[in-house]
């Protein structure tokens, strides 16, 4: 059986209209865009036209994505419908990523690395600079040389005047705040002949010309501002001219950026700095970015002296790596190509099966050596065309049986009384439910003369043909030997002989026959194994007929009883096969001759019907979901108007 080709056009009928809308939008952004300026230069308002203009161009921008992502998915899927190009491109993929994620990871590292070492080579400088202070200040003391390019305060000059208090007679080294400008302060308190102290200061501002210091000795540029602190955030808003914080800015960036630079940033003094007038701390940061040469890092951490010979070493170290990772990557892309080639190949000869399978081709055979998986799924393929080749003999053969079991069951049906006995007052209702599709159970209405009619009800042992077999044989005869005027022994005594050599020695047959005479008011009973039918009787309590007897077809010969008993006006009878009872529920439990009992009792005045669907819906509800294990009979007879 070939399948029907995907017939929906959905995705060729969205796409052109996506274009006619994406055109539509180019139009009106034009046409918006030239009645704007026409109305700008009337000078007139443009009312809602910015409104459209953004709608217009928010449109072509969403269909344009939308565009592109439907070329690509076409473009990916014209480029890897092969089994073999998706392989090619999962190895690629596989191959290369090791080495970016490498790439990657290893740049991050050498720039952790090279930023740490910058910083740490900032502040080296820094603490430099503060020596070369200490320096000065000890030589300012012993010989009054005034120092260059620094600020002097001296507790003995006028200038002494403008140290702080908190400086004064004490020793420091470190950074202060002085109003928007950080300093690098020494302050050192020496002891006079007269015994008072004298206090030396020296300050050095973190300004440009201390950066343009720095970059002349080992190439560093640095840039640096204040930030306070804004709970777990840092404003960098200062009191500088923003056109002078801009031009400081973009100065910076135009000598830090380079190829052979590594950025990193340094927050100094996380507790604070000193305030100059006070020396409280400021709750303000001083945050400095810093651009570093490479070669400042690597002369930090491997020292002048041997750095060309270890960088030598490094060199050839990963020159080495990176060939014999080459040589390793080579022989995995030729493997993974002969791994392409060979499952690519393989596959190709699989899809031409299949196809041949949807052509209805079942002879098709792939004929692969089971060298891997894909030669063992190929012979699997051809294992399968095998069996459904066979198969579909197996179903025809199967189909035909089951056609002919359709309708040797419809024939079933048809041999049960389509309706009830032609008697005057008489009420009659029936339902057969077979557990398959040919039952066992059977019933039957005979009318035997103006005043007599007869049922029968019977249940042959297990399921399926062979009992609805035994079925329409007991029908055939049981009609037979009524219309032949057989009394009840003569019956069953032939009917137990033809059931006992028609079946196997473990089938055999329930069989109940009541005959009622309407002009006298009695009732004849005769029973072989069947359940006991009951009597609904008004203002009286429910009576069954109990009359024991062996199953017809248990033994060569049978004795049969008959039980006579009072037919009165309003009697309703109830015959039941043995599903009815044997019904259980999820739980196993059946539902039993005390539920059934109980039910009857409340039935004794209503209809046939009535009587048939209370039984049946009982049972239904008992068992619930649980599938029926047997055949369900239910006929009831009501007798009204008997003297009429």
């Amino acid at each position: 059986m070939t399948s029907m080709p995907d017939s929906s056009p959905a995705p060729r009928r969205r796409f052109p209209l996506a274009l006619i809308v994406w055109l539509s939008g180019i139009v009106a952004i034009i046409a918006l865009d030239q009645i704007e300026g026409m109305l700008t230069a009337a000078h007139m308002g443009t009312g809602p036209l910015g409104f459209f203009s953004f709608l217009a161009w928010f449109v072509v921008c969403a269909l344009t994505i939308y565009g592109i992502a439907i070329v690509i998915r076409w473009i990916l899927r014209r480029l890897f419908w092969t089994v073999g190009r998706r392989l090619f491109l999962s190895y690629f993929m596989i191959g290369l990523m090791p080495f970016v994620v490498f790439a990657i990871l290893l740049v991050f590292i050498l720039y952790i690395i090279a930023g740490i070492g910058s910083q740490a080579t900032f502040k080296a400088e820094r603490q430099a600079s503060i020596g070369q202070l200490e320096a000065m200040s000890l030589e300012y003391a012993l010989q009054n040389n005034v120092p260059r390019d620094v600020e002097l305060y001296d507790s003995v000059q006028p200038s002494g005047k403008k140290i702080p208090e908190w400086l004064q007679d004490n020793n420091f080294s470190g950074l202060v705040l002085r109003g928007e400008q950080a300093l690098m302060v020494v302050a050192r308190a020496y002891p006079l002949a007269s015994g008072s102290m004298r206090t030396i200061v020296l300050a050095q501002p973190l300004d440009e010309a201390w950066a343009s210091q720095l970059k002349e000795r080992n190439g560093m540029v640095a840039i640096q501002t204040l930030a306070s602190r804004e709970g777990q955030n840092l404003n960098f808003k200062t009191g500088r001219n923003k056109d002078d914080e801009d031009e400081r800015v973009s100065g910076f960036f135009r000598s830090a950026f380079a190829i052979d630079r590594v950025i990193f940033y340094d927050i100094t003094e996380k507790s604070g700095l000193n305030e100059w007038s006070t020396g409280n701390r400021a709750d303000r940061r001083l945050v400095t970015v810093i651009s570093t040469p490479f070669s400042t890092v690597v002369q930090f951490y491997l020292g002048g002296a041997t750095n060309n010979a270890i960088m030598r070493v490094i060199f050839k170290v990963l020159l080495g790596l990176t060939t014999l990772l080459m040589i390793v990557y080579f022989f995995a892309s030729a493997f993974a190509a002969m791994l392409i080639f060979s499952i690519s190949r393989a596959v190709n000869r699989i899809e031409k099966g299949t196809k041949a399978v949807e052509r209805g081709d079942f002879s098709y055979r792939i004929n692969m050596k089971p060298h891997n998986q894909l030669g063992e799924m190929a012979q699997s393929f051809d294992r399968m065309t095998e069996s459904i080749a066979s198969l579909l003999v197996t179903v025809a053969e199967k189909e035909r049986l089951q056609s002919e079991i359709e309708i040797a069951a419809t024939i079933q049906r048809n041999l049960l009384p389509k309706e009830g006995p032609q008697f005057r007052g008489v009420s009659f209702s029936a339902h057969f439910e077979p557990t398959a599709s040919i039952g066992g159970d059977y019933y039957d209405v005979f009318n035997l003369d103006k005043s007599r009619l007869a049922v029968a009800i019977g249940d042959v042992s297990g399921h399926g043909l062979s009992t609805g077999l035994v079925m329409a044989m007991v029908k055939a005869a049981i009609t037979t030997l009524v219309e032949e005027g057989a009394e009840e022994t003569s019956l069953f005594n032939r009917l137990n002989e033809l059931v006992y050599r028609s079946t196997e020695r473990r089938a055999f047959m329930t069989l109940a026959f009541t005959i009622f005479d309407l002009e006298h008011g009695t009732i004849r009973h005769t029973n072989a194994g069947h359940l006991y039918p009951y009597v609904l009787r008004k203002g009286s309590s429910l009576v069954s007929i109990e009359c024991p007897s062996l199953p017809l077809g248990v033994r060569s010969e049978i004795v049969t009883h008959t039980e006579e008993l009072k037919l009165e006006e309003g009697d309703a009878i109830v015959y039941l096969s043995d599903g009815i009872v044997e019904a259980q529920n999820s739980e196993g439990d059946p539902f039993g001759f005390d539920q059934l009992e109980k039910l009857l009792e409340q039935q004794s005045e209503r209809s046939p019907s009535v009587i048939r669907d209370a039984i049946l819906d009982a049972v239904a509800r008992h068992s619930g979901s649980r599938a029926a294990d047997d055949d369900r009979t239910v006929m009831v007879l009501r007798f009204d108007n008997l003297k009429a």
